[in-house]
């Protein structure tokens, strides 16, 4: 229902509003109780899903189409024969979750024009600290010829050490040159680690991954025990099968520095038993890799010039997004971001130049840039097949992973870089890159090496059995401290308000560590056990509406519940999914744990969802390991 002449009240704040509003629109909340009737955009967001992903995918294709003086976008940052930076950029990689936080507002605001299309609209009041949200508003208004209204909230920026304070304030060029220096000296212990082994590797089948999740111990032991691939390094080792690992280092607490990084390439590389040869991607840098990285550089800025031009009209029927486009198109153009997926680039070139020819190339698939840099490179040199492998859940709102259909067409200039083939891990995996119109003869199914365990809960008892004397409640925390601390904050709420019978186990991202003394309202045993040992010992998991370990908790048949943060999209890999209860109130997770016993779960089978053969036939299959 339309109303005349009306004044919007757009409500970015986590407190309630103020009494009076004629009509409110919530902008980050789900609900509010001293007004019924206020429109969530939250809500419109997910009644529209499909239709907003699909329609900011083409926005962003049709931007890196747009054309100056003849030439577009991606054709103006063609800085080589064989490389093009335009898919390195952040614009691209679509990190909503985490990089390029800005993009949810996007949606938000694609939302918010097909909301207000249908409203008689005279005056738009925003209450809100964003400041960059209040400059699209502007826009809008503009456009419509809308009064507008800024009702600016005070925030309090994060405290940040002084040298870093300094960073910031210098000009971009600048910030690189220090970046690069740092980058250097942190990487200095690894520089050469392995270069020899890789040069004369017998391998044919090369690997590039983090160095980073490995299993407590390996960098003592010498046998290389990663996360991220299983064991399937055994399998290869079983069979005499030699291989080759490329690894990017990732600082946490089994390799704290560059210098235990490089003790642990170099005890991997000494190992009798296995035919597998170790390096990082640091370890190739020379003054050769720098000189040409600092050419590119010098290209990428001489051929962005052109981009300051650049506004909203550019934008079309989305111009009122310009202020947000621009924060990633800056700073994938002149900062940091832009230096570290160059200097990647010409890493993974000359890691490749040195490299004896491949058949295949097997890579973690999350779409990031320096993905998009190895993959040009991987051309280059025309080795054999590359694939790419998505190791855990593809997420509906993870836009990294989905592009406009356009993109996939063979018959365009400057196509989207992308593998040969990509090794999806299930049913579910396969169903969201098809749904994605990605190219269904380019993908492969195999075994998911992260969830092989899953196969020991198939005859695990019905949980909450009604012997039972507690609630164990495992709390499974997120990668993002933000995202862990809202998750956390909602428990504490919540946690007086529990029966004297419920336990609270927690689990923290190893990247993210959870501290008892921030929450001194929360009676909680923290732990880093793994988390197939603690699905068999909780009644119902607990997490973020963002972490993939949801999917564990599901397909061990535990009653999961997620948090919904309304500050981001439901980014969890059980949106949609029958039986997920999700919550965004401190008394709507009390009520999901109290009705938990009463709740009729399904019982799934986890082969459901991913494929899980613990002889890995599916990967010897795509390996030729048969």
């Amino acid at each position: 229902m339309s109303h005349k002449n009306q004044t919007i009240l757009i409500w970015d704040s986590a407190e309630s509003p103020s009494s009076g509003c004629q009509r409110v629109v919530l902008w980050r909340s789900f609900d509010c109780e001293e007004y019924p009737d206020a429109v969530s955009i939250p809500k419109i967001v997910e009644q529209n899903a499909d239709i907003l992903k699909k329609r900011y995918l083409k926005l962003i294709y049709s931007l890196g189409e747009k054309k100056f003086n003849g030439v577009s976008i991606i054709n103006r940052l063609q800085l080589r024969t064989n490389f093009n930076f335009w898919w390195l950029s952040l614009i691209v990689e679509k990190c909503n979750y985490s990089k390029s936080t800005w993009i949810n507002d996007a949606i938000r605001l694609l939302a918010f024009e097909d909301w207000a299309a249908n409203q008689k609209i005279n005056k738009l009041e925003l209450v809100s600290a964003n400041v960059n949200l209040a400059s699209c508003f502007r826009l809008f208004c503009e456009k419509k010829k809308n009064s507008f209204t800024w009702g600016r909230l005070s925030e309090v920026p994060p405290s940040q050490p002084i040298l870093k304070r300094m960073y910031k304030l210098l000009p971009k060029p600048l910030q690189g040159m220090a970046w690069l220096f740092y980058y250097v000296i942190k990487s200095w212990s690894l520089i050469g680690v392995g270069l020899k082994e890789w040069k004369s590797t017998e391998g044919r089948v090369t690997f590039i991954s983090y160095l980073f999740n490995l299993e407590a111990g390996s960098e003592e032991t010498g046998d290389y025990r990663s996360k991220f691939w299983a064991h399937l390094p055994d399998v290869f080792d079983q069979d005499g099968i030699a291989t080759n690992w490329l690894h990017i280092y990732v600082k946490d607490s089994v390799l704290p520095s560059s210098r235990v990084a490089a003790n642990a390439i170099r005890s991997f590389n000494q190992q009798l038993h296995t035919k597998q040869k170790h390096t990082t991607l640091e370890s190739f840098l020379h003054w050769d890799v720098i000189e040409r990285f600092l050419r590119d550089w010098s290209q990428l800025f001489r051929n962005s010039r052109k981009l300051k031009k650049l506004g909203p009209e550019d934008l079309a029927e989305d111009f009122f997004l310009w202020p947000l486009i621009q924060i990633d198109l800056k700073e994938s153009l002149y900062g940091v971001t832009a230096l570290n997926n160059l200097l990647y680039f010409n890493l993974f070139e000359k890691a490749l130049q040195l490299l004896p020819r491949q058949k295949k190339g097997i890579y973690l698939q999350e779409n990031q840039g320096w993905e998009f840099a190895l993959i040009q490179a991987w051309k280059e040199v025309k080795y054999g097949d590359l694939i790419g492998v998505p190791h855990s859940t593809i997420r509906f709102w993870d836009l990294r992973y989905f592009f406009d259909t356009r993109s996939y067409k063979d018959n365009i200039s400057n196509q989207l870089p992308r593998p040969d083939r990509v090794a999806v891990n299930g049913k579910a995996a396969r169903e969201s890159y098809i749904q994605g119109d990605y190219p269904q003869n380019e993908l492969v199914d195999v075994e998911a090496l992260r969830y092989l365990y899953l196969k020991t809960f198939l005859d695990k008892p019905d949980p909450l059995a009604n012997n039972s004397t507690h609630i164990i409640v495992l709390a499974l925390g997120d990668y993002l401290a933000e995202n862990t601390h809202y998750q956390m904050c909602i428990l504490e709420k919540a946690f007086s308000s529990f029966s004297q019978n419920v336990k609270l186990i927690v689990k923290p991202h190893p990247n993210c560590p959870i501290i008892a003394e921030d929450y001194p309202d929360l009676k909680m045993h923290i732990t880093m056990d793994s988390i197939s040992n603690l699905l068999n010992k909780c009644d119902v998991v607990y997490t973020s509406s963002v972490t993939s370990a949801a999917i564990d908790a599901y397909c061990a048949n535990v009653p999961v519940i997620s948090v919904l943060n309304p500050q981001t999209l439901n980014m969890s890999p059980l949106r949609m999914v029958e039986g997920v209860e999700f919550i965004n109130r401190a008394d709507e997770l009390v009520n999901a744990i109290k009705n938990i016993k009463n709740n009729n779960y399904n019982k799934i089978e986890p082969e459901d969802v991913f494929w899980l053969d613990p002889k890995l036939s599916m990967w010897k299959n795509l390996l030729n390991l048969r």
